[in-house]
């Protein structure tokens, strides 16, 4: 270690921050454009110990203090760039090169004996060596990596604490703000956003091989579907239930399930974690009574996994338990907004939206619509003879009878009262809006009771028209096929002196 022959000074060019700004050089080095204090800076500077920090992916050196370039025998910290980790290190470093990889991608640090080298003699220098992540990329992979320095005999107790204490508030942090995101996105985000968000932040913040969301509810059989999904291709469409998988064996037994190592476990078949190379795992229930779906993260390698990561999973599969229910309760107050209560027929407003968007679909590929109205024939003498009752089973009747008729593509609604409406958002013409009108002849209200008929208006795009008026040109039409007499349709058109049929 070498002594300062001059008094500390922050690096020329430095900003308000205390860094240069990109591209920047000073005498003693260049810090990368995090911002930075001028007072730590400083620190830096002056610090007897050797520190630097290079870039994760390409090992070039970003910055070296003065004492780090006395160390490896740099004039001073700025010669070292255009250098890599590479250039300072021998054969040592090279064969620890992947223990301390993997280690800084799972768990943001590594401390050990190594050996690095002298730049302009050559001559190995023992070090214990801390590195530890300071700035990761959006997906939580390590970018810029920094180290300090100290000779084997003085580098102790000390640092080990510290570092320790470093890395645990780096980790809470950042566990914090995962999950703050992700409670945002719960309030706001539709199903599919959430889940691509929660397993991406279960790999960036854990590191594993892999996170998936399973559901479970309302799925039964032998595999469950995978929802969320991040990880290296291919993307699963199914794991197994009940003791075929991990996934499976948590939401049967309803508990959280930590697999140390796929090869010993025995309490579900782990075939599908030896296909893709996984080593162990971990996979939380989302939900309770009943389970949703359950959420899980694997790794590549056997491992124990720590009761944080354990809790942070948990803590993940929480805010997704109540952002499902959150989403449940819209989607019930949506459906009970759009539908008819007692036929369960989507009503005017829901009709609207179809329509506007088969005539917004209409416009751009030249199809033609049609939208047919129809009106049970003397329903006010139906519900007198039958009481309110009666009436009712008569149009849960319509209702069964006109989902039947149409195609899967058709929409079956109830306008209000005795009138229902069909949209046809693709025909060729008014040819098969007629005869599906053909088949809506007579209602049979219930057994042993007279059968009662419905009239039809049938509307079919041509000129540009908007959702009202289609709708007001099939209810015209039913009221002159009403006019005609029970059980008739009647064809929208410009010349009212059109009889229909």
């Amino acid at each position: 270690m070498t002594e300062l022959s001059e008094p500390c000074r922050v690096p020329e060019g430095a900003g308000q921050s205390g860094f240069p700004e990109e591209g920047t050089r000073s005498e003693t080095g260049s810090f990368p454009g995090a911002a930075m204090s001028a007072q730590l800076a400083a620190a830096l500077e002056c610090a007897p110990t050797p520190v630097g920090l290079w870039e994760f992916r390409s090992g070039r050196l970003r910055y070296l203090n003065p004492a780090g370039a006395a160390l490896l025998g740099f004039p001073d910290g700025g010669e070292a760039f255009g250098h890599t980790v590479a250039d300072v290190c021998t054969d040592t470093v090279v064969e620890q090169a992947p223990e301390v990889s993997a280690a800084l991608t799972e768990h943001g640090r590594w401390c050990g004996q190594t050996e690095l080298r002298h730049l302009r003699t050559g001559t190995p220098i023992p070090t214990v060596l801390s590195v530890f992540v300071t700035e990761r990329d959006t997906d939580g992979r390590p970018l810029l990596i920094g180290a300090i320095a100290r000779e084997p005999s003085t580098s102790g107790e000390r640092e080990h604490p510290l570092l320790a204490a470093l890395a645990d508030a780096d980790r809470r942090c950042r566990e914090q703000h995962v999950l703050a995101e992700l409670s945002r996105l719960a309030v706001t985000a539709d199903l599919d956003t959430l889940l691509t968000a929660a397993t991406g932040m279960v790999t960036a913040l854990l590191g594993p091989r892999c996170a998936a969301v399973a559901r479970v509810h309302g799925t039964g059989g032998a595999a469950l579907p995978v929802l969320g999904y991040h990880g290296p291709g291919p993307r699963p469409s199914t794991v197994a239930a009940g003791c075929g998988s991990l996934t499976g064996y948590a939401a049967a037994e309803a508990v959280v399930v930590c697999c140390p190592d796929r090869a010993r476990e025995r309490r579900f078949a782990s075939a599908d974690m030896a296909a893709h190379g996984l080593g162990s795992g971990i996979g939380v229930p989302i939900g309770h009574d009943p389970i949703w779906g359950v959420l899980t993260a694997h790794f590549a390698r056997p491992r124990v996994a720590p009761e944080r990561e354990v809790a942070f999973v948990s803590a993940v599969a929480a805010v997704l338990s109540t952002a499902i229910d959150r989403l449940g309760v819209e989607e019930r107050l949506r459906h009970q907004s759009l539908h008819d209560p007692l036929t369960g027929l989507p009503n005017r407003t829901l009709a609207l939206e179809r329509i506007t968007a088969a005539l917004d679909q209409a416009a751009h590929t030249g199809i033609r619509v049609a939208v047919l109205v129809i009106d049970l024939d003397n329903f006010r003498r139906l519900n007198a003879r039958l009481g309110h009752a009666g009436g009712d089973a008569a149009l849960v009747r319509l209702a069964d009878r006109l989902r039947s008729l149409v195609r899967p593509t058709d929409t079956v609604a109830r306008l209000g009262g005795d009138e229902f409406l069909i949209l046809c958002p693709a025909v060729t013409g008014p040819a098969e809006a007629t005869a599906i009108a053909d088949l809506i002849a007579t209602v049979d209200p219930h057994p042993g009771a007279a059968p009662i008929t419905a009239s039809v208006g049938i509307a079919v795009t041509g000129a540009a028209v908007s959702p009202h008026e289609l709708i007001h040109h099939a209810d015209r039409a039913m009221y002159r096929a009403k006019a005609t007499g029970p059980g008739r349709y009647a064809l929208h058109s410009p010349d009212p002196a059109d009889p229909g049929r």
